[in-house]
């Protein structure tokens, strides 16, 4: 039985939802709308102490950016680095293209393709220090770090444009000033206005920029595929037009929108293609990273000189199966931080996957490798820490709101009800796919929470197994939210920060637009149980009315409009016409 299904709870709430309570009609006179708290935009809040204070308009374009998706963002540290010794071939081969001192690719536009584990992003990244001085800007996508919104995409790349040459600030500023809406606009206007505009005219005026390269990591991580292709396209086009000097280079997976679209015949002529194999020649490679780790693990812990045997070591580079990103877990799995074992124990673990992975040599997925190596975390662990973690990688997966204080990991711990020191302890069983610090929740591959997400790998660990348990412990706390006598909403804070009112101001926020997300991906992937359809049935959905604008996947609504919206949207999709398909 669908949970939805009768839910007469939905068809209750009007219009105009001030209607319903005079409480909740006061409420919207004194919470903030626009998504801002005093004029503050609260999902980047803390990006506007980062510009020159004399300069209005590159304050408004670094808050329209993502400054943590720069390479040498400390959001990415440690980033994800060639081991010494490894992939120089290809770090040389792109170096030179990018210095634009490569005889046999002299196109301005590179792609780098390959499969997800074969070590795109650190070869991206050691490529990007080799350059140095002759990079320009550049932008890491992450879509399980939450750095994938292409509006905030070419904001961020004429920000870091504006910062290393000064003209170009400048006349980008007074450019900003004069029409503070640039940077809201379509991508198309934004590549004209932040980029070919100031480029052309600093030409006109004698001051030409210098050729400067652009590196852009992730792609393929880059929310909507149309937008992905958009940017290719509109690169593509400057360099043909000679718009501009740049030279850019793009590390993705070949999924078939970006083949298609470097493959065009108004783009390929001008782009030099790389390209990334799983492949066991990287076998020595492999074999010596791994070496190398296992020998700091035993200086670590002074174990004995014969540690690991060689044999071991050959099994580990067998089942790294020529994926780099497979030998890195593996090494962080038996180095165990956190002491919670010992580095033999956490070893054996792994060689113990050799003969699964002989089992099931006839899987044709190329990462079957890494995610057998997945699933041997996630079932060494005991059930309720499982439990708990799926909730905190769903809560992840959804859109919070942050501040100065209320960051990514207390908004998350906040949202499930643990307290700084539980939340900590839950997330130190992943150390080896995934980082945690006060600030940030960082997974280390992109490839992890692909195998969370999709059931046909990761089986009832699939992250959206938990969507029932989260959605209900999400309705527990907002019918827990109180009213102050000033009608200010109240939600429970586990992790408290200063000002409490800021804190109490994202907690509810987060509490409405995540019960908002999970509650429709929830009708969408047909994720329902019994329990949960009775919760529902008997949800006051005027709890979710306290604040004049919510937020859905990142965009901000109305309240009053949104929430109707919500109830005939979720019949229409469960009850659609015999002869018709679901409008979602």
């Amino acid at each position: 039985m669908s949970f939805f299904s009768h839910s007469h709870d939905f068809q209750s709430i009007k219009p105009n939802i001030t209607n319903v309570d005079q409480r909740i009609s006061n409420v919207h006179n004194t919470t903030t709308t626009n998504n801002s708290i005093q004029g503050v935009d609260v999902k980047h809040a803390k990006n506007i102490n980062l510009a020159p204070p004399n300069k209005p308009g590159l304050r408004r374009l670094l808050d329209h950016s993502i400054p943590s998706a720069t390479h040498d963002s400390s959001e990415r540290y440690p980033p994800p680095l060639c081991y010494p010794g490894t992939r120089q071939d290809f770090i040389n081969l792109l170096t030179e293209w990018g210095r634009g001192t490569s005889p046999d690719d002299p196109e301005r536009l590179a792609w780098v393709k390959g499969p997800a584990g074969v070590g795109k992003s650190a070869i991206a990244q050691s490529t990007a220090q080799a350059l140095s001085d002759m990079l320009s800007a550049t932008f890491v996508f992450s879509r399980p770090n939450h750095r994938d919104d292409p509006l905030r995409f070419f904001t961020s790349i004429a920000y870091q444009l504006a910062v290393k040459q000064k003209t170009f600030g400048d006349f980008l500023d007074q450019k900003i000033q004069q029409d503070l809406t640039i940077v809201t606009k379509p991508l198309r206007l934004q590549f004209d206005e932040l980029l070919i505009a100031p480029a052309h005219a600093l030409k006109q005026q004698g001051k030409a920029l210098p050729d400067m390269t652009i590196f852009v990591d992730g792609l393929n991580e880059c929310k909507g595929e149309a937008a992905q292709q958009e940017i290719v396209e509109l690169v593509a086009q400057s360099l043909r037009d000679g718009d501009t000097p740049f030279r850019w280079i793009f590390f993705s997976r070949p999924e078939p929108g970006l083949v298609s679209t470097f493959n065009h015949p108004e783009i390929k002529p001008f782009t030099a293609q790389f390209e990334l194999t799983v492949t066991r020649e990287l076998d020595p490679q492999i074999y010596h990273f791994l070496a190398a780790r296992l020998k700091e693990i035993r200086e670590k812990y002074d174990l004995d000189e014969s540690w690991p045997k060689g044999e071991d070591l050959r099994t580990l580079v067998e089942i790294s199966a020529g994926l780099f990103a497979c030998a890195h877990a593996m090494a962080l799995s038996i180095e165990d931080p956190e002491g919670e074992s010992t580095p033999q124990k956490q070893l054996d673990a792994v060689l113990g996957l050799a003969s699964r992975i002989k089992a099931e040599n006839g899987s044709n997925h190329p990462l079957s490798s890494l995610d057998l190596f997945y699933m041997l975390i996630l079932e060494r662990m005991h059930w309720r820490r499982l439990a708990d973690l799926q909730l905190i990688l769903l809560a992840n997966r959804l859109t919070l709101h942050k501040s100065w204080d209320f960051t990514q990991t207390v908004a998350c711990a906040n949202l499930l009800g643990h307290s700084r020191e539980v939340f900590f302890i839950i997330c130190r069983s992943l150390h080896a796919v995934m980082k945690v610090d006060t600030k940030n929740i960082t997974f280390y591959h992109a490839s992890f929470m692909d195998f969370l997400e999709d059931r046909t790998r990761s089986g009832e660990r699939c992250i959206w197994s938990a969507g029932p348990r989260f959605l209900r412990h999400i309705m527990q706390s907002l019918n827990r939210t109180r009213l102050r006598p000033n009608l200010e909403p109240v939600p429970p804070l586990s992790w408290r920060v200063s000002p409490a009112s800021i804190g109490r101001f994202f907690q509810y926020w987060n509490l409405c637009s995540t019960f908002l997300d999970l509650f429709l991906l929830m009708v969408l992937r047909k994720i329902q149980d019994d329990e949960t359809h009775r919760l529902v049935q008997e949800f006051d959905f005027r709890r979710l009315g306290l604040q004049e604008v919510i937020t859905v996947s990142g965009k901000g609504y109305n309240t009053n409009e949104l929430l109707p919206q919500v109830s005939s949207l979720s019949d229409h999709i469960l009850y659609p016409p015999s002869n018709q398909k679901p409008l979602l």
